[in-house]
């Protein structure tokens, strides 16, 4: 199982990402993957500033619509705030919910940030 990060999924939708390619070889991996209803919001916010609304919600269909991504079960806020404050600015509270939820689930971060790959080991 994979947790998605907000720069996944945005690499995913926007053909010009650097990360494109890497990106939609790993959404269209039918192992599953679970976001975050934060970075949901966060992705789909980011979508709709740089490209208008209309990109953010077909950008929400669009992920909702991938039979293998679900959104995650409610981690503690307590523990996210715990993972943020250790990461003293190397995380983002959106970055800390990924982390938190990765260890709740014993999952692989689905990110392109190393400070979240680092933070979601065990």
């Amino acid at each position: 199982m994979r947790v998605a990060d907000t720069s996944a999924l945005y690499a995913f939708l926007v053909e010009t990402d650097g990360h494109h390619t890497k990106a939609t070889a790993a959404l269209t991996d039918p192992d599953p993957i679970v976001v975050p209803t934060e970075i949901l919001v966060e992705t789909v916010h980011l979508l709709a500033y740089r490209f208008g609304w209309d990109a953010g919600r077909l950008a929400l269909d669009a992920l909702l619509a991938l039979p293998h991504v679900s959104l995650a079960e409610k981690v503690s806020f307590d523990a996210v705030r715990q993972v943020h404050a250790v990461s003293k600015g190397r995380l983002s509270l959106a970055d800390a919910f990924v982390v938190q939820t990765c260890r709740v689930l014993g999952a692989t971060p689905m990110a392109y940030d190393a400070n979240i790959v680092r933070a979601s080991k065990p």
